[in-house]
C-alpha cells in the first residue's frame, strides 16, 4: 500500500494543507508542535479509524468549524486506486470510499493497513493499561473486523450499562443490557489473548537481533474476567453487580485488561533499561509490520513519530535491515538525519500546519 495524496481541512491545527506523497521515503521536518504528529495520527486513522494518540473525536477537530476533514488518494495491492474521505464529526466518523458512505465502519477496517512507531511507544512499558489496550486493540482492528464490531459494540453497552447502575432502573433492565455484553466481552478477551501469542513469536528473534542474543523477551497478559465461553462473563456482571450498583461502574471485563512485558522474565517497567525498552516496543512494531505481510497478504505504510532521533546507531541499523525497499515510509523529526538527504527521499518543511518543500 502506499499514500499519493492526502487533503486535510480543520483537523487540529492544519487548517487545510494538500500534500502529495510522491516517494517511498518521505519526511517531515521542523520544531515541536507544528503539526507533524498531526499529519500522521490522520494518515494512520485509515486503518481501524482509531488515533493513536486519543480516542476523543473533539481533540481532533480544529477550530474552524463543527467537524474536521481528511481526503486520501491511496494504491492498494488488492484493491487498487482509491480515494478515501473521512469526516470527523464530535459524535463520531464518516466514511466514503470511492464517494460511496460505508454504512458499517467495521467493513471498513484493515482495507489500508498502517503501522506507527512512535517516541511515544515507550508507553508501552512505563504507561497506563489503557494505553497498552489502546496499542494492542488498534492492530487487532485492522486484521479483524469481527473483532472490530465486537469492540464496538462492548464499549457502547459497558457505557449504557454503567449509567444504568448510576441511576434507579429495576434489575430486568440491566440483566438485559448485561447479556448483551456476554459474547463480545469473551470475543475480544479470546482475540486479545490468541494474537499477544503471536506477535511474541514474531517479536522474539526481532527482539534478540536487536539487542544481546542472550536475552529474551516476554509477554503475559492479565485479565480481570478470565472468560473463554459463553456466559461466563453474564455470571462475572450478575455475581458483581451490588457492588457495582455502589461503584456506579463495571468492575470487571476487557476494559479492565491488560498485558505486561517482560525481559529475561523480569518484568520490563520495573527492571529494562531504556534500551531494553525501546527494544521491545520496536520488536513489536516491526513484528505488526511483518504480520501484517505474512498473514494478510498487505504491506503497510509505516509512520515513524520522530522515531529515529529515540534509536541509537544499532537499533537505527536494524531497523533499515528489516524494513522492505518497496514499503512506503513517513517519517517526522524536528532535524532533517544525514540519511534523508539522498535523491530518494521527498522532504517536507512543517510550520505552523503549512507543508512546504
Amino acid at each position: 500500500m502506499n499514500f499519493k495524496r492526502v487533503s486535510l481541512v480543520n483537523y487540529r491545527n492544519i487548517r487545510r494543507a494538500r500534500i502529495d506523497l510522491d516517494s517511498r521515503r518521505i519526511f517531515f521536518h521542523g520544531a515541536n508542535g507544528q503539526g507533524k504528529t498531526n499529519l500522521l495520527e490522520a494518515l494512520g486513522m485509515v486503518t481501524a479509524l482509531r488515533a493513536f494518540r486519543t480516542h476523543e473525536n473533539r481533540v481532533m477537530i480544529g477550530p474552524d468549524g463543527e467537524f474536521g476533514e481528511a481526503r486520501f488518494d491511496i494504491e492498494c495491492e488488492r484493491s487498487g486506486e482509491s480515494i478515501v474521505d473521512l469526516r470527523i464529526k464530535k459524535s463520531g466518523k464518516e466514511v466514503k470510499v470511492d464517494s460511496e458512505p460505508v454504512k458499517r465502519l467495521s467493513d471498513f477496517a484493515g482495507r489500508y493497513p498502517t503501522v506507527v512507531l512512535s517516541s511515544n511507544d515507550l508507553q508501552l512499558t512505563r504507561g497506563s493499561p489503557g494505553g497498552r489496550r489502546r496499542f494492542i486493540d488498534t492492530f487487532i482492528c485492522g486484521i479483524d473486523r469481527g473483532y472490530f464490531a465486537a469492540l464496538q459494540k462492548y464499549q457502547k453497552l459497558l457505557q449504557e450499562r454503567n449509567a444504568l447502575l448510576r441511576s434507579e432502573e429495576n434489575e430486568g433492565v440491566v440483566t438485559a443490557f448485561e447479556k448483551q455484553m456476554d459474547i463480545p466481552a469473551v470475543t475480544i478477551g479470546r482475540a486479545r489473548k490468541d494474537i499477544i501469542g503471536e506477535l511474541l513469536k514474531i517479536a522474539s528473534p526481532i527482539y534478540k537481533a536487536l539487542s544481546s542474543d542472550s536475552e529474551e523477551m516476554g509477554i503475559e497478559y492479565t485479565t480481570s474476567a478470565a472468560v473463554q465461553n459463553e456466559g461466563e462473563f453474564l455470571e462475572i456482571l450478575e455475581k458483581n453487580r451490588k457492588r457495582d450498583r455502589y461503584l456506579q461502574s463495571t468492575s470487571q471485563g476487557p476494559h479492565r485488561d491488560d498485558y505486561a512485558l517482560f525481559v529475561n522474565r523480569l518484568p520490563a517497567s520495573d527492571y529494562a533499561s531504556e534500551g531494553q525498552q525501546r527494544s521491545i516496543t520496536l520488536a513489536l512494531s516491526l513484528a505488526i509490520i511483518q504480520y501484517w505481510r505474512d498473514n494478510m497478504g498487505l504491506l503497510p505504510v509505516v509512520l515513524a513519530d520522530d522515531a529515529f532521533a529515540e534509536l541509537d546507531s544499532h537499533r537505527r541499523e536494524r531497523f533499515w535491515e528489516l524494513l522492505s525497499d518497496d514499503m512506503q515510509l513517513v517519517a517526522t523529526g524536528t532535524q532533517l538525519p544525514e540519511i534523508c538527504r539522498g535523491d530518494d527521499w521527498q522532504t517536507v518543511v512543517v510550520a505552523d500546519g503549512v507543508f512546504s518543500g
